[in-house]
């Protein structure tokens, strides 16, 4: 049997939990080391022997990602919601209540996905054949 080299893994299951954390704050693996108090080379071993780490890194990351990416979307086209109330007799019954499109979801959604169409970069270029008279109004000061 070939003898493991270098000193026991510091790895407790606790820090399952904390990786989560840490992943959800958007860390890269270099920053997470760091806040383990531990080099590259140990969190990427940790990853690597358990199993439950790198699951919590991956529930943090991609997983968070695409469950926020999801109600963003969602959000942007209107989503059907279904919540609890309490009747006057103490019944507990399940509203179905829709939810409209939410433009700022959209604009965000589509400025992150479309950058060069939908960001708002402070320029406006307007394309046309015909005539264009640009009219600017000052707003008027105060006590004239």
């Amino acid at each position: 049997m070939k003898k493991k080299l270098g000193r026991p893994t510091d790895y407790k299951p606790e820090y399952d939990e904390r990786a989560f954390n840490l992943a959800l704050l958007g860390l890269n693996d270099v920053q997470m080391a760091a806040a383990f108090d531990i080099c590259e080379a140990t969190f990427n071993n940790w990853k690597k022997d358990q199993p439950t780490f790198l699951e919590s890194l991956t529930r943090g990351k991609e997983d968070a990602d695409a469950k926020v990416a999801r109600s963003m979307y969602e959000r942007a086209l209107g989503v059907t919601i279904v919540e609890e109330a309490v009747t006057k007799d103490g019944d507990i019954v399940k509203l179905r209540k829709q939810l409209p499109s939410d433009t700022a979801a959209a604009k965000h959604w589509l400025a992150n996905r479309q950058r060069g169409r939908w960001s708002n970069n402070g320029e406006s270029t307007i394309t046309t054949t015909e005539p264009l008279v640009i009219i600017r109004t000052e707003p008027s000061q105060p006590n004239e």
